[in-house]
C-alpha cells in the first residue's frame, strides 16, 4: 500500500500562508523533481472553530485529511474514542491518520492568535524538499505525518458521507 506524507508548516496568519500557498505552486510548476499532491490551509475561525480552505485543483485528498483535523480540534471528534460528529470520520481518525492526542495538541497551539498551517500531500520523498521550500517561504514548526492511500481513500468517502466544516 503506497504512503503519502501530510507535512504541516506553520505562518504567522492566514495571508502569509495564502502568499506561501501561491509561491508553492509555482514552484511545483517551474521544478521537475517535485510534483505537489494536493495543498490546503488550515486556520481557526474568530469562534476558535478550526476551518480548511482546499486550494488547487488536486485539492480532495488534502481536503478530506485537514477536514478529519479541523472537525478533531473543533470537537466533532474526540481521541479518546468518543465520537460526538460523524461516525465514519471517527472511526478514521483512529484507523489510521497517525497523528498522537499530545500532536493534535500541538496542532491546535500553533493554530492560535490567527496563525495557519498549509498541509501539503506529497511522496516520502519530497518531505524533505516541501518542508526546506515552506521554511524558506517564512513557514516555522514543520511537521511530517505518515498517510496511506487506503486511508486518503476513506478521509475522502467519509467526508462525502459526513461533510466537515470546510471555507
Amino acid at each position: 500500500m503506497a504512503k503519502n506524507q501530510l507535512v504541516l508548516v506553520y505562518f504567522g496568519d492566514e495571508a502569509a500562508a495564502d502568499a506561501a500557498v501561491d509561491s508553492l505552486k509555482q514552484w511545483d510548476k517551474a521544478t521537475k523533481d517535485i510534483k505537489l499532491g494536493a495543498v490546503g490551509v488550515l486556520v481557526k475561525d474568530d469562534n476558535g472553530k478550526v476551518k480548511t480552505q482546499k486550494v488547487g485543483k488536486r485539492n480532495t485528498g488534502i481536503g478530506a485529511i485537514l477536514g478529519v483535523i479541523a472537525a478533531v480540534l473543533s470537537g466533532g471528534i474526540t481521541l479518546l474514542g468518543g465520537i460526538i460528529g460523524g461516525g465514519a470520520i471517527g472511526a478514521l481518525f483512529h484507523k489510521g491518520l497517525g497523528i498522537s492526542k499530545e500532536e493534535m495538541a500541538e496542532i491546535d497551539g500553533y493554530l492560535n492568535d490567527g496563525k495557519a498551517a498549509v498541509g501539503v500531500l506529497v511522496k516520502p520523498k519530497e518531505v524533505e524538499a516541501v518542508t526546506a521550500k515552506l521554511n524558506e517561504l517564512g513557514g516555522v514548526a514543520a511537521a511530517s505525518y505518515e498517510v496511506s492511500d487506503k486511508v486518503v481513500e476513506e478521509a475522502v468517502a467519509a467526508a462525502e458521507e459526513e461533510p466537515v466544516s470546510e471555507e
